[in-house]
């Protein structure tokens, strides 16, 4: 429900919050159902990514909830149900997980550190690590339960209740009516095996099978993996929710998506394999509805084959997909197409792909098609495609990328970028790419194919580009803006190359440079249109002095800097919450790091940090 990496962010000397809360707690039980996944029934999460809520002040609860109803900060989960609760329910709730005894309060504090999680995250990420260490650790905390609890798996051919599940894999081998158990009482069943995960869509669906828990049921329930698994026993998965009997969720959007959460608790699916070439909304989970989150879990050696939305962990996201990974393997089909995700409506943050992406149009290293949010993500996988080709986002609609990069090789036709394709009506900061860029056709730049009436702020291109028309180190087509950015790989083109964009058409270009030693390209555009007034050109030596004040980069006053207009843009978003909070806008969150005279500066933001890319 609210999200626990934005909670403890919320500022609580809110002086306009009520002093007496008069919430009711028992029906505060009652609502408290749609926050489970991420805190537990009762406030005590079962995961380090989310703090324990239990036993926290009911004044601080409400606040909190009544900060994110107002709209003071943007989250998708959020969004999806507290916008629609009434004050007095808002005031229950609290009651209610203030009445909870907190778990971790004699151990870590009942309020987690959010700042602190989301830096643990980006340094796992930066490895290319899972979170199994620390689920083992939070195992140990909080009781959760173990492959103990498994079944023994020893005849998997006999099913004694008929359900369709062999009872090797049936935790419940004597009920049709179930298949897996809730052993702790947490309110999430627990998956041991790729059978009993794929049972979630099929038990009782075969011919001369049968089941009284229905498909609604089981697509609305919340699960968590116990162990890794290995999906190589099912020769075709058949994804957990789908766009529906038209196969297009353009249309049907997220009413046959997954109703429920998935935590894969830091554990290991491998060789997941989909060949659904006619399909749309194809990966681990199809389709994920509005409010729901899958977090935790890792793909490896996943071979993906769909139509359109097709990733390997969600086909197409209108919820949160938090902390998952795919390494090895490819995905492949025509339209939104990712190495994670296919096509996002919601939030992705905290996750990576290492995966090979071949599509058509939309296609991203993580991501085929967004308009919403990708966080501290990255991708370094090979992508190809038609349009719209990019290292991380193939196409990105009055969408979000923030703090995230891109190092592997990205080729297509049109519209191709080592960061993001094609960049429409949306916002690009904090981020950089590093691989190199090659476009047939029109449209190639080192960060963005085409710049189309969009924003970037702090960002660099280090890739070498290569193209035929509209060819850029930063952006092949531009007429958006661009401000504090630098390119310094070699760029090549046919017609309208330069060395910080293409063609710059009524774009605006501020505060950037390029360094004309390593690019090949003595002017920062190949067309005069539009304002490049502040597009600076320097050599090899110069680009690594930008440290200096006459750059106007460089950090002086932080007084000053929070009195300009766009102040948030000058600093990372430590806690991933969408908004730069005034304590996050500190020296030591500044985006640029300077680094000396002989390092280029880099971005403190994406995933690793500066130790990443100075290694």
């Amino acid at each position: 429900m609210f999200s626990g990496l934005m909670i403890a962010a919320i500022a609580i000397a809110d002086t306009a919050a009520e002093k007496v809360i008069a919430g009711n707690a028992e029906q505060g039980r009652e609502l408290a159902s749609a926050c489970a996944a991420c805190h537990g029934p009762d406030g005590n999460s079962p995961s380090a990514a989310f703090p324990i809520i239990a036993g926290q002040h009911e004044e601080y609860l409400y606040s909190s909830l009544k900060a994110y109803q107002d709209r003071g900060r943007d989250n998708a989960i959020m969004s999806a149900t507290i916008v629609g609760l009434s004050d007095q329910q808002l005031k229950d709730l609290a009651a209610w997980f203030a009445g909870q005894k907190g778990l971790g309060s004699d151990k870590k504090g009942a309020t987690q550190s959010v700042v602190a999680a989301a830096t643990a995250s980006g340094a796992l990420l930066a490895e290319g690590g899972s979170d199994i260490g620390k689920n083992a650790q939070v195992s140990a905390e909080f009781g959760l339960p173990d492959e103990s609890q498994c079944p023994a798996e020893q005849s998997t051919i006999a099913d004694a209740d008929k359900d369709g599940l062999a009872d090797g894999y049936d935790a419940v081998p004597g009920d049709p009516n179930e298949f897996v158990l809730d052993s702790n009482g947490d309110s999430r069943y627990e998956i041991c095996n790729i059978q009993q995960l794929q049972a979630i869509l099929t038990l009782g669906v075969a011919e001369g099978t049968a089941t009284g828990l229905g498909l609604n049921v089981r697509m609305a329930r919340d699960y968590e993996l116990v162990r890794s698994i290995d999906a190589a026993g099912i020769a075709n998965w058949q994804p957990i929710g789908n766009c529906g009997p038209s196969g297009n969720c353009m249309n049907d959007l997220d009413k046959y998506g997954f109703k429920g959460s998935f935590d894969g608790r830091g554990h290991v699916i491998s060789n997941l394999t989909i060949n659904a070439p006619e399909v749309g909304g194809v990966g681990l989970f199809g389709v994920i509805s509005t409010g729901k989150v899958v977090r935790n879990v890792e793909l490896r050696n996943a071979q993906v084959k769909g139509r359109a939305g097709t990733g390997t962990v969600v086909g197409s996201n209108f919820g949160t997909v938090y902390n998952c990974h795919a390494a090895d393997g490819s995905v492949e089909g025509k339209y939104a197409i990712g190495g994670l995700v296919g096509a996002n409506a919601g939030n992705i943050s905290f996750s990576h792909a290492q995966i090979g992406v071949t599509g058509d149009m939309a296609v991203g290293g993580l991501v085929g098609d967004q308009n919403a949010n990708v966080f501290a993500s990255y991708a370094t996988g090979a992508v190809a495609g038609g349009r719209g080709v990019g290292g991380l986002v193939g196409l990105n609609t009055r969408g979000r990328v923030v703090s995230s990069y891109a190092t592997g090789p990205v080729s297509g036709g049109k519209d191709v970028g080592g960061l993001v394709g094609l960049n429409t009506d949306a916002l690009l900061a904090n981020s950089y790419a590093t691989g190199p860029v090659a476009g047939a056709e029109l449209n190639t730049g080192g960060l963005v194919g085409f710049n189309s009436m969009s924003r970037i702020r702090n960002a660099y291109a280090s890739g070498n580009v290569a193209g035929i028309t509209a060819v850029g180190g930063i952006a092949g087509n531009n007429n958006g803006e661009i401000f504090q950015t630098y390119a310094n790989g070699k760029v090549n083109g046919q017609a309208e190359t330069g060395g910080l964009v293409g063609k710059n058409a009524e774009g605006t270009v501020e505060g950037s440079y390029w360094n004309f030693d390593a690019t090949g390209q003595a002017d920062p555009s190949g067309t005069i249109e539009g304002d490049l007034s502040d597009a600076i050109r320097v050599n090899d030596s110069g680009l690594r002095q930008l440290n200096g004040n006459a750059t106007g980069w460089a950090i002086t006053d932080v007084s000053v800097i929070k009195k300009e207009p766009e102040a948030a843009l000058w600093f990372c978003d430590a806690d991933g919450s969408g908004v730069v909070e005034a304590a996050e806008q500190i020296a030591s969150n500044y985006a640029w790091q300077m680094g000396t005279d002989t390092e280029l500066p880099v971005l403190s933001c994406p995933p690793g940090g500066i130790d990443r890319q100075r290694r």
